[in-house]
Protein backbone atom coordinates (compact mmCIF):
# COMPACT_ATOMS: atom_id res chain seq x y z
CA UNK A 1 0.00 0.00 0.00
CA UNK A 2 1.41 3.41 -1.20
CA UNK A 3 1.42 6.47 0.26
CA UNK A 4 1.67 10.15 -0.69
CA UNK A 5 3.14 13.60 0.13
CA UNK A 6 0.37 15.85 1.25
CA UNK A 7 0.21 19.44 3.47
CA UNK A 8 -1.44 19.55 6.75
CA UNK A 9 -1.81 23.36 7.66
CA UNK A 10 -0.60 24.21 11.15
CA UNK A 11 -1.93 27.58 11.25
CA UNK A 12 -0.54 29.29 8.03
CA UNK A 13 1.99 26.74 7.93
CA UNK A 14 1.88 23.89 5.48
CA UNK A 15 3.25 20.57 7.53
CA UNK A 16 4.67 18.46 5.00
CA UNK A 17 3.58 14.86 5.76
CA UNK A 18 2.76 11.36 4.57
CA UNK A 19 -0.57 9.80 3.99
CA UNK A 20 -1.69 5.99 3.63
CA UNK A 21 -5.24 5.79 3.48
CA UNK A 22 -5.93 1.81 3.96
CA UNK A 23 -9.55 2.09 2.99
CA UNK A 24 -10.04 -0.38 5.88
CA UNK A 25 -12.17 -0.44 8.43
CA UNK A 26 -10.32 -0.33 11.65
CA UNK A 27 -11.69 2.30 14.53
CA UNK A 28 -8.77 3.99 14.94
CA UNK A 29 -6.42 5.87 12.85
CA UNK A 30 -2.62 6.62 13.28
CA UNK A 31 -0.56 9.76 13.13
CA UNK A 32 2.66 8.70 13.05
CA UNK A 33 5.75 10.83 15.18
CA UNK A 34 9.00 10.73 13.32
CA UNK A 35 12.63 10.18 15.09
CA UNK A 36 14.76 12.83 14.67
CA UNK A 37 15.60 12.26 11.28
CA UNK A 38 12.72 13.56 9.86
CA UNK A 39 10.20 11.75 7.30
CA UNK A 40 12.80 9.72 6.39
CA UNK A 41 12.53 5.99 4.27
CA UNK A 42 11.59 4.13 7.13
CA UNK A 43 8.98 5.58 8.81
CA UNK A 44 7.21 5.60 5.40
CA UNK A 45 8.34 2.06 5.58
CA UNK A 46 6.53 1.88 8.86
CA UNK A 47 3.43 3.86 7.86
CA UNK A 48 2.54 1.69 4.85
CA UNK A 49 2.80 -1.57 6.84
CA UNK A 50 0.76 -0.48 9.34
CA UNK A 51 -1.87 0.63 6.43
CA UNK A 52 -1.50 -2.96 5.32
CA UNK A 53 -3.67 -4.15 8.37
CA UNK A 54 -6.18 -1.76 7.85
CA UNK A 55 -4.70 1.48 9.73
CA UNK A 56 -4.76 4.77 7.88
CA UNK A 57 -1.90 6.91 8.64
CA UNK A 58 -0.62 10.25 8.91
CA UNK A 59 3.24 10.82 9.47
CA UNK A 60 3.78 14.55 10.59
CA UNK A 61 6.91 16.32 10.67
CA UNK A 62 8.28 17.86 13.73
CA UNK A 63 10.42 20.32 12.36
CA UNK A 64 7.99 21.63 9.90
CA UNK A 65 9.47 25.40 10.75
CA UNK A 66 13.13 24.65 10.55
CA UNK A 67 13.38 21.66 8.19
CA UNK A 68 10.35 20.93 6.24
CA UNK A 69 11.43 18.58 4.16
CA UNK A 70 13.96 16.64 6.36
CA UNK A 71 14.93 13.08 5.58
CA UNK A 72 17.86 11.77 6.97
CA UNK A 73 19.74 8.49 7.01
CA UNK A 74 21.40 6.81 10.24
CA UNK A 75 25.05 8.30 10.20
CA UNK A 76 26.56 10.52 12.67
CA UNK A 77 26.34 14.19 10.96
CA UNK A 78 22.14 12.72 10.06
CA UNK A 79 22.13 12.21 13.77
CA UNK A 80 24.14 15.60 14.19
CA UNK A 81 21.58 17.73 12.34
CA UNK A 82 18.61 16.08 13.40
CA UNK A 83 19.22 16.53 16.76
CA UNK A 84 20.33 20.58 15.18
CA UNK A 85 16.77 20.80 14.43
CA UNK A 86 14.73 19.00 17.89
CA UNK A 87 16.35 21.48 19.92
CA UNK A 88 14.86 24.11 17.88
CA UNK A 89 11.45 22.51 18.66
CA UNK A 90 9.01 23.79 21.23
CA UNK A 91 6.72 22.54 23.19
CA UNK A 92 4.48 25.09 21.78
CA UNK A 93 5.01 23.97 18.55
CA UNK A 94 4.61 20.14 18.90
CA UNK A 95 0.99 21.00 20.67
CA UNK A 96 -0.06 23.19 17.66
CA UNK A 97 1.33 20.56 14.99
CA UNK A 98 -0.31 17.67 16.81
CA UNK A 99 -3.61 19.69 17.28
CA UNK A 100 -3.49 20.43 13.44
CA UNK A 101 -3.11 16.59 12.15
CA UNK A 102 -6.02 15.87 14.78
CA UNK A 103 -8.27 18.22 13.22
CA UNK A 104 -7.05 16.71 9.63
CA UNK A 105 -7.52 13.32 10.49
CA UNK A 106 -11.24 14.39 12.22
CA UNK A 107 -12.67 16.12 9.00
CA UNK A 108 -11.42 12.68 6.76
CA UNK A 109 -12.86 10.36 9.35
CA UNK A 110 -14.74 11.62 11.78
CA UNK A 111 -15.90 8.77 13.92
CA UNK A 112 -12.35 7.23 13.97
CA UNK A 113 -10.49 7.01 17.35
CA UNK A 114 -7.04 8.35 17.25
CA UNK A 115 -3.76 6.57 18.25
CA UNK A 116 -0.39 8.09 18.26
CA UNK A 117 2.50 6.76 17.57
CA UNK A 118 6.17 8.04 18.09
CA UNK A 119 9.51 6.85 17.70
CA UNK A 120 12.53 8.59 19.74
CA UNK A 121 12.19 12.48 19.73
CA UNK A 122 8.45 11.72 18.10
CA UNK A 123 8.17 9.29 21.34
CA UNK A 124 8.91 12.39 23.45
CA UNK A 125 6.50 14.69 21.51
CA UNK A 126 4.29 11.73 21.90
CA UNK A 127 3.96 11.96 25.40
CA UNK A 128 3.22 15.64 24.85
CA UNK A 129 0.43 15.03 22.79
CA UNK A 130 -1.32 11.85 24.54
CA UNK A 131 -2.16 15.36 26.71
CA UNK A 132 -4.66 16.11 24.19
CA UNK A 133 -8.25 15.93 23.85
CA UNK A 134 -8.92 13.40 21.02
CA UNK A 135 -6.14 11.49 21.63
CA UNK A 136 -7.47 7.34 22.58
CA UNK A 137 -4.32 5.62 22.65
CA UNK A 138 -0.58 6.44 22.58
CA UNK A 139 2.58 4.33 21.66
CA UNK A 140 6.12 6.01 22.92
CA UNK A 141 8.83 4.28 21.83
CA UNK A 142 12.08 4.88 23.11
CA UNK A 143 11.20 8.40 24.03
CA UNK A 144 14.01 10.05 25.67
CA UNK A 145 14.06 12.55 28.07
CA UNK A 146 10.37 12.50 29.39
CA UNK A 147 11.65 13.01 32.74
CA UNK A 148 14.02 15.94 32.52
CA UNK A 149 12.49 19.66 32.58
CA UNK A 150 12.18 21.10 28.86
CA UNK A 151 14.31 24.30 28.66
CA UNK A 152 11.30 25.80 26.59
CA UNK A 153 9.19 25.34 29.59
CA UNK A 154 10.86 24.05 32.70
CA UNK A 155 8.33 21.04 33.08
CA UNK A 156 8.75 17.09 31.76
CA UNK A 157 6.62 15.87 29.71
CA UNK A 158 6.13 13.00 31.81
CA UNK A 159 4.07 16.14 34.62
CA UNK A 160 1.14 15.97 31.76
CA UNK A 161 0.29 12.68 32.50
CA UNK A 162 -3.12 13.99 34.99
CA UNK A 163 -3.98 15.70 31.33
CA UNK A 164 -3.95 11.79 30.18
CA UNK A 165 -7.70 10.77 29.23
CA UNK A 166 -6.56 7.46 26.88
CA UNK A 167 -4.17 5.04 26.81
CA UNK A 168 -0.38 5.80 27.46
CA UNK A 169 1.87 2.87 26.61
CA UNK A 170 5.63 3.56 26.83
CA UNK A 171 7.76 1.03 25.00
CA UNK A 172 11.81 0.78 25.49
CA UNK A 173 14.81 -1.47 25.84
CA UNK A 174 16.86 -2.38 29.12
CA UNK A 175 19.58 -1.47 27.43
CA UNK A 176 19.20 1.69 25.92
CA UNK A 177 21.72 4.12 27.12
CA UNK A 178 19.44 7.57 25.93
CA UNK A 179 16.85 6.27 28.92
CA UNK A 180 19.12 5.41 31.75
CA UNK A 181 17.64 2.96 34.73
CA UNK A 182 16.74 6.30 36.60
CA UNK A 183 13.97 7.43 33.90
CA UNK A 184 13.02 4.23 33.40
CA UNK A 185 12.36 3.55 37.35
CA UNK A 186 10.59 7.12 37.44
CA UNK A 187 8.14 6.64 34.51
CA UNK A 188 7.12 3.38 36.09
CA UNK A 189 6.50 5.17 39.57
CA UNK A 190 4.24 8.07 38.10
CA UNK A 191 2.60 4.95 35.85
CA UNK A 192 1.46 3.02 38.70
CA UNK A 193 0.58 6.47 41.27
CA UNK A 194 -1.64 7.79 38.58
CA UNK A 195 -2.70 4.23 37.31
CA UNK A 196 -2.74 1.16 39.82
CA UNK A 197 -3.97 -1.20 37.63
CA UNK A 198 -2.17 -0.49 34.93
CA UNK A 199 -5.11 -0.52 32.26
CA UNK A 200 -4.02 2.93 30.92
CA UNK A 201 -0.50 3.53 31.92
CA UNK A 202 1.32 0.53 30.31
CA UNK A 203 5.05 0.52 30.49
CA UNK A 204 7.21 -2.29 28.81
CA UNK A 205 10.79 -3.31 28.92
CA UNK A 206 12.16 -5.30 26.44
CA UNK A 207 15.53 -7.05 28.01
CA UNK A 208 18.41 -6.89 25.60
CA UNK A 209 16.81 -4.16 23.36
CA UNK A 210 18.61 -0.50 22.61
CA UNK A 211 17.34 2.40 21.04
CA UNK A 212 15.63 2.33 17.78
CA UNK A 213 15.16 -1.17 18.12
CA UNK A 214 12.02 -0.95 15.96
CA UNK A 215 14.44 0.33 13.17
CA UNK A 216 15.37 -2.21 10.80
CA UNK A 217 17.92 0.21 9.36
CA UNK A 218 19.41 0.47 12.47
CA UNK A 219 22.34 -1.18 13.62
CA UNK A 220 20.11 -1.32 17.12
CA UNK A 221 17.26 -3.13 15.31
CA UNK A 222 16.25 -6.35 17.57
CA UNK A 223 13.86 -8.48 15.50
CA UNK A 224 12.26 -10.20 18.28
CA UNK A 225 11.76 -6.35 20.42
CA UNK A 226 9.99 -5.37 17.02
CA UNK A 227 7.62 -8.31 17.12
CA UNK A 228 6.79 -7.38 20.42
CA UNK A 229 6.32 -3.50 19.80
CA UNK A 230 4.16 -4.19 16.30
CA UNK A 231 2.06 -6.85 18.02
CA UNK A 232 1.66 -4.57 21.21
CA UNK A 233 0.44 -1.65 19.16
CA UNK A 234 -1.92 -3.49 16.60
CA UNK A 235 -3.75 -5.63 19.34
CA UNK A 236 -5.08 -2.20 20.51
CA UNK A 237 -5.69 -0.85 17.00
CA UNK A 238 -6.07 -3.47 14.83
CA UNK A 239 -5.45 -6.94 14.72
CA UNK A 240 -2.43 -8.65 15.63
CA UNK A 241 -0.63 -10.24 12.30
CA UNK A 242 3.06 -10.33 11.60
CA UNK A 243 4.37 -7.72 9.72
CA UNK A 244 7.48 -9.31 8.13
Amino acid sequence: MKGQWTNVYSGDLPLRSWWVDSDGECEYISIVLPEVFGINHWIRSFSEKLAKQNVSVLALPLYGRTAPKLNLAYSEEDLKLGRHHKNLTTLENIIEDVSAAINWVKEKYPKKKIAIIGFCFGGHAAVIASSLKGIDSTFCFYGAGVTAPRKDTNFAPIDLLEKVSGKLNFICGSSDDLIPLQDRLEIKKRFKKLDPSGERFIYVEVKGADHGFMCEERESFHKDASLIGWNLSLIHISEPTRPY
